[in-house]
């Protein structure tokens, strides 16, 4: 890529917001490390851009075009004739994320008891004492990744734990998930044969052995408008299920854990005001925007802020650009750990709004205040922090220095 928005070519319409072309491309690693202060120069500079990267894709990048178009599902459609909601386009479609209404809402009807509210907090104790455990492993002293420890480790294991996966198979399993997601696409074709063989393995498994009354059945023996769920569907349903749960939870832990180690006077206000937790989680979640970005496909000739887009054009929905937006949040680059209202779209907007959020939620505020009752006085070590990018942008590495007490 070069320089991401140095490069817009035309620029009285990016003065105008129609469609200046630029050079953007949210997989490179200079978005992945920071995408904001681009970001905030598309917002102000050119807030609908058009880029030639990935076959060519419209970019929306201010709070209420991104909204907008999250909302019309009729214009701005997940599933585009096939095409679904990655740029470029994956190989198989994953639903329900891949999918309209109706179909989509299909699916939403068969996974949403096993991720309501209610029944998420029926995990609560589970959660908070598998939080515990790992924090009680945490060093006593020096520096450790809590990546590694915690914000990758206690997605993982909640994830496992819902599918009721085998053991023995929970490394490998999040592994190749990774893979997957990696923004090395090398990397992504060898995690892809690997996660097949793995889930196939397990969803043969679960039909031979039958019901278990769990989140693995409904992905194996639901129904979808009356119609038994065939392979394809169960195997594209579970993969959604990993790369969702084991990604956009972890990606907000770590950022929060960032976030109070660089400014402990907020760690300070949280452990003093437990009733501003509930803002926290959601402050936190908006900050990181863990789904970082989607695409849609425009269904027929529309447009945005004036701006023509032609059907059959690809439309990325920059959800951490509108959770920056100066015209929606007050300072907008900080944590307000008490910030109302906040309608945030870190999990999302509208229908696909993520769907396992209240478990995440769940998982966020947990963790929070364990770590707010047992974490020793830290610090970030910003040399050594690694940063994954791709739909979601997260901390695979985040090496925290524990501080002697004075």
């Amino acid at each position: 890529m070069t320089d991401t928005v140095d490069s817009i070519q035309n620029e009285h319409a990016a003065a105008r917001g129609v469609g200046g072309e630029l050079d953007f491309d949210h997989w490179s690693s200079k978005i992945t490390y920071d995408p904001y202060d681009a970001w905030a120069r598309m917002r102000n500079e050119c807030p609908v851009a058009h880029t030639p990267r990935h076959g060519g894709f419209f970019v929306l990048t201010r709070y209420d075009d991104v909204f907008t178009a999250a909302l019309d599902p009729e214009i701005f459609s997940s599933d585009g004739d096939g095409t679904g909601v990655a740029i470029p386009p994956q190989e198989m479609s994953l639903y329900p994320i891949d999918a309209d209404p109706p179909l989509h809402t299909g699916y939403r009807q068969l996974l949403n008891p096993f991720l309501s509210m209610r029944q998420v907090a029926k995990m609560e104790d589970w959660i908070r004492s598998l939080a515990r455990r790992l924090i009680a492993d945490f060093p006593k002293s020096g520096s450790f990744d809590i990546a590694a420890a915690f914000t990758l480790t206690m997605p993982r294991r909640v994830g496992f734990h819902m599918l009721n996966f085998p053991e023995h198979l929970h490394d490998e399993v999040a592994d190749s998930v990774s893979a997957v997601m990696d923004d090395v696409h090398d990397r992504q074709g060898d995690g892809a044969a690997k996660l097949f063989t793995l889930l196939s393995g397990i969803l043969a498994e679960r039909r031979a052995e039958g019901r278990r009354d769990d989140l693995l059945d409904t992905v194996v023996f639901g129904e979808i408008d009356g119609k038994p769920v065939d392979e394809q569907q169960s195997f594209s349903m579970l993969v959604l299920l990993l790369m969702g749960g084991l990604s956009t939870t972890s990606a907000a832990l770590a950022s929060m854990i960032q976030w109070l180690g660089d400014h402990p006077e907020d760690l300070e206000r949280l452990r003093a005001d437990p009733d501003i937790h509930k803002y926290a989680v959601d402050e936190f979640v908006r900050w990181s925007s863990p789904v970082a970005h989607i695409g849609r496909t425009t269904m027929r000739d529309t447009e945005i802020d004036g701006c023509p887009i032609p059907k059959g054009s690809r439309v990325l929905l920059g959800f951490g650009s509108a959770n920056r937006d100066t015209g929606e949040f007050d300072r907008p680059d900080e944590v307000i750990v008490d910030r109302q209202p906040n309608r945030h779209a870190g999990f999302g907007v509208g229908p696909h709004r993520c769907i396992g959020s209240h478990l995440a939620k769940l998982q966020i505020k947990i963790a929070l205040e364990e770590l707010l009752a047992a974490m020793p006085p830290f610090r970030i070590d910003h040399s050594q922090t690694h940063w994954k990018g791709g739909e979601t942008r997260l901390m695979d590495r985040l090496v925290v220095a524990i501080e002697e007490e004075k």
